[in-house]
């Protein structure tokens, strides 16, 4: 679970993050030389965004946004000794991103400890410079990530959409062999809606549907992400995918939907994903099948064409 950090834990908070930073091998003297820098405390807790992943009952990883300048800087970013290599530094940074775009920023900032330079790296940051510790005077990269990039897989990036993007989409959903199974290819105005639709739920919801790409080339490939709905009148989210038909059969749609599916379960704490396909696209309930969905209702969609249309659910385990 990741939730708000609480006042009453400033003190266990902070031996985590301590523990954490001493974790690389660091002197008695070096670690009080940074302690000031790096307390939780409920100063800091009432300036900056601070999170908490739980497991079992107790934290085992922080993060935190300084957001006093034009980019946000992250402030803190530690994980319990007794997980690190486990994937919460992961879970923390995706956290952070969701957190960052629902505030509306597209970029953050941070000095990287030189033992967290390879995670920081993994996760799309970039290095910029160069910056001397205020606790230690010591000079740390100081690195940039693009706070849009939302996932990657071995082979796509999926990224936020931004405003004016329709035009670059378009290509993709006014194709009819694309959207043959949709109840009919998007306008330009349809599009243009598409886009803005979602990037309105990023802020409201912290998730939409996103742009998808091919890592290795750089290629929009599709569309894929949540949808807040309701369907067979049940509030739901609902996990979709569109692969623009030259790169169908490539496996790309299991690999997007797999990659959601985890996010949506680990780090937004959905615990029920939906999916729903026109009776005749077997492609699609593959692509459900093959992430653990499973077929539990058949209804007739108004959406589209009234024809017969399959729903899936997964939970979260």
């Amino acid at each position: 679970m990741l939730r708000p950090a609480r006042v009453e834990e400033c003190a266990a908070l902070t031996d985590l993050v301590l523990r954490s930073k001493a974790h690389w091998g660091y002197s008695d003297a070096f670690m009080e030389s940074c302690r000031e820098e790096l307390a939780v405390t409920p100063e800091r807790l009432a300036a900056q965004p601070c999170f908490v992943l739980e497991r079992d009952g107790m934290p085992a990883g922080i993060w935190a946004l300084d957001l006093s300048a034009a980019v946000p800087e992250v402030a803190l970013m530690f994980a319990d000794p007794a997980v690190i290599g486990g994937g919460v530094g992961r879970l923390l940074w995706q956290h952070m991103a969701v957190e960052l775009r629902r505030m509306g920023h597209d970029r953050v900032r941070l000095d990287a400890d030189p033992n967290a330079e390879p995670f920081y790296e993994r996760m799309g940051c970039r290095q910029i410079g160069m910056q001397a510790s205020p606790s230690t005077g010591r000079m740390l990269k100081r690195y940039e990530a693009d706070a849009t990039v939302v996932l990657t897989t071995k082979r796509l990036a999926l990224r936020c959409y931004a405003p004016g993007e329709d035009a670059a989409l378009y290509p993709i959903m006014s194709d009819p062999v694309t959207m043959r199974f949709w109840p009919q290819p998007y306008d330009r105005e349809g599009v243009a809606a598409w886009v803005s639709r979602w990037i309105v739920s990023y802020a409201e919801n912290g998730y939409g549907r996103w742009a998808l790409f091919e890592r290795e080339t750089g290629e929009r490939i599709g569309d894929a992400g949540l949808i807040r709905t309701v369907l067979m009148g049940q509030e739901v989210i609902d996990l979709g995918y569109i692969i623009h038909h030259p790169y169908w059969r490539q496996g790309y749609a299991v690999e997007a939907a797999a990659a959601i599916r985890d996010h949506a379960f680990e780090v937004l704490g959905i615990g029920r994903l939906v999916a729903n396909m026109a009776h005749d696209h077997a492609g699609s309930a593959r692509v459900a099948e093959k992430i653990g969905m499973a077929k539990v209702a058949e209804f007739d969609n108004p959406r589209n064409r009234g024809i017969r249309t399959f729903f899936y659910e997964i939970r979260k385990p």
